[in-house]
């Protein structure tokens, strides 16, 4: 995996190559926190990526429960038995009812809801892509987690909205019209500088290149 240092939003960024799958690791000042586990494969690279950061892993944060984000979840966990286990609650609850490829390979130790702070990172409730997806903001450098609600592999587009570049995310998300209303709401609620997804690079927010955004996610 490569591995980019974002220092000012205090995260290294993990890629997967050529299909890039995202994890995160961000750092606080006594711990680290590990936001999605990308593809299954990948433990080794991610486990050494925490470890040289020289901090204790706290928390591992799943923004939603599809395989190429949870990922090896049970060997970086069994790595770190301290660590604890979080994912929305709504997802966990679609894991546990069957729904289609939303599945938890561990038991959580922690249920996240809207509003829920984890260290730095706020959380807030983003459906669409799935159900119980869910986004974290960074409130010491506005930066937004936000798994598959957003995607900059291919062009940056909403969940829903195809790239023909890259269009595995809108293949599978399940209500496009959600996901545009959950990218207004934290366009509107959160004040954003730097946008990370579950594919591709790093975006930096502005205003009017997200009232594009959602622009063309309506009329499609």
């Amino acid at each position: 995996m490569k591995i980019i240092n974002h220092s000012t939003s205090h995260v290294l960024q993990l890629t997967t190559p050529i299909f890039p799958i995202n994890c995160y690791i961000v750092k606080e000042e006594n711990y680290c926190t590990l936001i999605d586990c990308s593809k299954s494969g990948t433990a080794k690279s991610i486990i050494q990526a925490v470890e040289e950061t020289q901090l204790p892993l706290k928390y591992i944060i799943l923004t939603h429960a599809h395989s190429d984000h949870t990922g090896d979840i049970q060997k970086i966990s069994a790595h770190f038995p301290d660590a604890e286990v979080c994912i929305g609650k709504k997802e966990y609850i679609d894991s546990q009812n069957n729904v289609h490829n939303i599945r938890m390979p561990i038991e959580p130790n922690t249920l996240l809801f809207e509003g829920e702070s984890i260290g730095s990172l706020l959380v807030r409730e983003t459906p669409g892509h799935t159900n119980g997806s869910i986004s974290l903001i960074d409130q010491r450098t506005h930066t937004a987690y936000v798994g598959d609600l957003l995607q900059s592999q291919g062009g940056l587009a909403i969940s829903g909205d195809i790239r023909w570049l890259f269009p595995f995310p809108a293949m599978a998300t399940v209500d496009k019209q959600l996901a545009i209303e959950s990218v207004k709401q934290l366009c509107e609620k959160e004040t954003l500088q730097y946008i990370f997804c579950g594919h591709g690079p790093v975006t930096i927010y502005s205003k009017e290149s997200f009232a594009r955004l959602i622009t063309r996610a309506q009329k499609k």
